[in-house]
């Protein structure tokens, strides 16, 4: 690929951002007046549709007539909706053209479906993509426009008797481009390493070494672009359970017979390799001395940033990365909180936790969660409070009113007049077997307290309420990096207890009256969650959107995971 070419998309691309972050900015100085003008044209541009018509969209003149005449949703309630639109029918929940589904990765229950209208794409483009470009621009040392990004992205998609797709909206992306799929690749590889058989992958082909080699043949590999932290723990891994592999094939231009893909992905993707004898003498001085450092910047001696969701939830991941894979002198962008139904906030800067509410983005409600199920009680992002926790209430651009994303987020301060936050927890994951409560990120808490104190070293953990005892209790799943063969399980078993009472008091109060029982504690087999990740994707599941087990929630779940405890 061309330095040249590369240079001047994220010149171009960084240039644009910098705009948007400028306008942006500006957004943040009158956040109330952008949020109301936004849900005011959304309530009269869809005043005619089938919801709007139900709900009266056309008499409703204030945000106060919104909160009082729309309800607060589930995705149950709007399921037979979404159905018959997913069969061609229109101008049910929007008004807005779509042509496509963007579909949640279905790691509790069915999988849901997001209508992706042109203004909800147009809102990921601009603060998901160019907006991210301008905080780089910003922050980091100019030469990060030399290089391309490692990027893990994959995604298909299936075409419905209508007509419509479901899928990745990644995988639309050929449609709106002139040349198609070839142009597509031609215009990815000049920012990206991987080529569109990452991208856009078949279905059961290993995308981990498309995505790893790739990357590996550039030496100028800047940063990399994922989903979740987890995700880059995942590719990382990969690589150091199979660089000799992939060293191999790098020398000799070929592709092993141990990967999974089809003579025709395996024939387009030879068309685009040769051998690389130099590079190959390269990564095998990086790896003379195995994987025991970190070893990154031996691989990519200019890499320089990270971006993707990761900070306070994902602390776990943070830690491996800096501790084992990078090494201090990272850049990270850690994005806002999002998910398939839309954007709700924006990086706050580089290495920062926070990130800022977006006003224009989307139309947000909070709901705090002391109120339970109590609607009256939700705010407008001028009445938020340092400090406290809210659950988010989300109008978006793809028809979805007033919806409950059960997501939790913890406000940390303000940057202008607008409120800054941090993504704490998934409300219905929360664990209550006796009124307890206790959410992820007081499990999260707990263990990574314990494995400190007990000397592990923790590559993810999971935990399964568990009722059939008596009384009932939390099993925790806790996977090490390495195999253990002996252990302490008593003084863990104590260790775990008494720091979960430290992480949620309640529970102490639930043991003494003996309505719970003190924990459980198990070895998980190293890679156990990377094994769950790679069988849910072989499923369908977008790898980018997996987010780590952390509760376990139904049956399949539980199987999966007691079937691979260690042997103690």
């Amino acid at each position: 690929m061309s330095g040249s070419k590369t240079y001047m998309a994220n010149e171009q691309n960084s240039s644009q951002g910098l705009v948007v972050l400028e306008e942006f900015r500006e957004e943040t100085k009158k956040p109330m007046e952008c949020t109301t003008e936004l849900l005011m044209k959304l309530l009269q541009d869809n005043k005619d549709t089938e919801y709007g018509k139900k709900y009266g969209f056309a008499d409703i003149h204030t945000i106060e007539d919104y909160q009082k005449k729309v309800p607060v949703i589930t995705y149950d309630d709007i399921a037979e909706y979404l159905e018959r639109m997913m069969d061609g029918e229109k101008n049910i929940l929007t008004a807005y053209d779509y042509n496509h589904f963007n579909e949640t990765s279905g790691t509790v229950g069915v999988p849901k479906v997001v209508p992706m209208t042109e203004e909800q794409s147009q809102v990921f483009a601009r603060y998901n993509n160019l907006l991210m470009y301008g905080i780089i621009r910003e922050d980091l040392d100019p030469d990060w426009k030399e290089g391309r990004g490692f990027c893990t992205s994959s995604g298909n998609c299936r075409t419905l008797p209508s007509g419509l797709t479901v899928g990745e909206a990644s995988a639309k992306m050929a449609d709106y481009i002139k040349g198609g799929k070839e142009a597509l690749d031609q215009m990815i590889r000049v920012m990206y390493t991987s080529p569109l058989e990452g991208l856009n992958p078949e279905h059961g082909v290993d995308t981990k070494y498309i995505h790893t080699r790739f990357a590996l043949m550039d030496k100028n590999v800047r940063g990399m672009i994922t989903g979740f932290y987890s995700v880059i723990v995942l590719f990382l891994r990969y690589i150091e359970d199979n660089f000799e592999l992939l060293i191999h094939d790098i020398e000799t231009g070929t592709i092993s017979d141990e990967i999974d893909m089809s003579d025709e992905c395996r024939k387009s993707l030879l068309s685009k390799i040769e051998p690389m004898p130099e590079r190959a003498a390269e990564l095998r001085e990086a790896f003379k001395n195995g994987v025991d450092s970190p070893w990154v910047r031996k691989v990519w001696p200019y890499f320089s940033y990270l971006t993707g969701a990761g900070g306070d939830g994902f602390e776990i991941y943070d830690r491996q990365i800096k501790e084992h894979f990078t090494g201090d002198g990272i850049k990270n962008v850690y994005s806002g909180v999002t998910a398939s139904e839309g954007l709700w906030s924006v990086p706050s800067g580089i290495n920062d936790f926070d990130s800022i509410l977006a006003p224009s983005a989307a139309f947000v409600e909070f709901l705090p969660v002391e109120a339970g199920d109590d609607f009256s009680k939700c705010v407008t992002l001028d009445k938020l409070e340092e400090g406290k926790v809210y659950e988010l209430i989300i109008t978006n651009l793809s028809g979805f009113w007033r919806y409950r994303m059960s997501d939790a987020v913890k406000v940390t301060g303000f940057y202008n007049k607008t409120p800054k936050v941090q993504f704490m927890y998934r409300v219905n994951r929360t664990i209550n077997l006796a009124e307890e409560k206790t959410t992820e990120k007081a499990l999260q808490i707990c263990v990574e307290k314990t494995a400190k104190e007990m000397g592990i070293d923790l590559a993810d953990f999971s935990v399964y309420p568990n009722t059939d005892v008596t009384p009932n209790r939390y099993d925790f799943l806790i996977e090490p990096m390495r195999e253990v063969t002996e252990f302490d399980m008593d003084a863990l078993r104590e260790s775990i207890f008494k720091n979960l009472c430290e992480a949620n008091p309640v529970y102490r109060d639930c043991y003494d009256d003996h309505w719970l029982d003190k924990p459980e504690v198990y070895f998980l087999q190293p890679e156990t969650s990377i094994l769950y990740r790679d069988m849910m994707v072989y499923r369908g599941s977008s790898m980018n959107q997996l987010k780590p087990v952390r509760v376990i929630m139904n049956e399949k779940q539980r199987k999966f995971f007691f079937g691979l405890l260690q042997e103690m």
